[in-house]
């Protein structure tokens, strides 16, 4: 089998497709990644080849920014549905739809495996005939996103002299579903296998992190939402009663945030699989690949939301009673302070997070969801 796997280029996009990517590669499968070109070194780092297939976010960056812009004339509770839409439908899907069935078409896939946000995934397959495999990044996109996001991009589809699917075609074919039940809000409506948000394994810690006396906290906010004035509120809380692992993200210089005081450590990245295991705490903005993994760790939270499905992920976690929530109009050194003493010195938040834990251990592997999509795609 062929899997060419389609992405948004942003680490929250990419690397969760990688465990199955891995496991299908490993049964004798030959797999390769659709995405912008600025992204090809990151799919080089990880072993697999990459084909030109959408724009980056520099490209798009205008268009982008107006989306941004719009969203956050909402309240939080109104944005995912304009979000989503404004960024795939509007923005990503038209700029990647006639590059990825041109490489789909000249590398012969047999079925296209696309994350969450790639919305050119679905067209492109039901105009070529292939198999396609839904890959989650998280909890699942509301409904009420994949409607709006359905109607705008309506015009691809009937580019394609294709009728236009329900929910932007997203649940046409198997659906990989990485969130633990316990966190799911809503349902696929289709044919489901289930595979926990699995990481690499640790390599050996680096030894700068025996010089961080625990409990150590570790502390990001992604890659998209990594302004570095938001850092400011957060690194003001780490008063020296806790250490901190703080990553600013690989295109934000650490120098950028700021002073900090001892006991702090700031990092362009560190791979989350490296120091997750070594804390007691994650402060985060709540986006998917985060907040998974702290849970995957059994890692009580703060989270501070900003936007895409932030919101969404704190108000599921505050359900599991394994985080605080802090609003972006709450945000303040006091507070975040208040907020990482509860989830360190009250027991039921991080009981609650070994619960979770416990729950994601007990999820299918990787190679069970290859077998899965190996079934799915011979029948079709």
């Amino acid at each position: 089998m062929r899997a060419l796997f389609s992405c948004i280029p942003s680490e929250g996009h990419f690397r969760p497709l990688l465990p199955l990517a891995r496991a299908l590669a490993v049964a004798g499968h030959d797999v390769a990644f659709a995405t912008a070109a600025d992204w090809h070194p990151r799919v080089a780092d990880e072993g697999f080849d990459a084909l030109q297939a959408g724009g980056s976010r520099a490209e798009l960056g205008e268009e982008l920014a107006r989306v941004r812009q719009a969203t956050l004339e909402l309240p939080p509770g109104e944005r995912r549905p304009l979000a989503f839409s404004g960024n795939f439908a509007q923005v990503h899907a038209p700029a990647k739809l006639t590059e990825l069935l041109g490489v789909s078409r000249a590398w012969n896939a047999d079925a296209i495996v696309y994350d969450s946000g790639d919305l050119a995934a679905p067209i492109a397959a039901a105009a070529l005939g292939l198999p396609s495999v839904h890959h989650a990044f998280g909890a699942m996109i509301p409904l009420a996103a994949l409607e709006r996001a359905a109607e705008e991009a309506a015009p691809l589809w009937r580019g394609q002299g294709l009728a236009p699917e329900p929910h932007a075609g997203v649940f046409r074919g198997l659906y990989v579903d990485i969130c633990p039940p316990s966190l799911s809000f809503e349902e696929p409506l289709g044919r489901r296998v289930r595979m926990r948000p699995a990481e690499a394994e640790p390599a050996a810690a680096q030894a700068w992190l025996d010089e961080l006396p625990p409990p150590l906290v570790y502390l990001t906010l992604g890659t998209i939402f990594n302004e570095p004035k938001l850092f400011r509120p957060l690194l003001d809380a780490l008063d020296g009663d806790v250490s901190a692992l703080v990553t600013s993200g690989r295109d934000v210089d650490p120098a950028a945030l700021g002073p900090v005081r001892q006991r702090v450590r700031i990092e362009s990245f560190v791979p989350q699989a490296h120091v997750l295991p070594h804390c007691a705490a994650v402060v985060t903005h709540g986006g998917s690949g985060t907040t998974l993994g702290a849970l995957a760790h059994g890692l009580p939270l703060v989270l501070v939301p900003q936007g895409a499905d932030q919101f969404d992920n704190a108000a599921r976690c505050v359900a599991a009673g394994v985080a605080v929530v802090l609003e972006p109009d709450e945000l303040t050194a006091d507070a975040v302070r208040a907020a990482l003493r509860r989830v360190l010195d009250e027991p039921s938040f991080g009981a609650a997070a070994r619960a979770l834990q416990a729950e994601i251990a007990a999820m299918p592997a990787p190679e069970d969801a290859a077998r899965a999509v190996e079934e799915y795609v011979s029948r079709g």
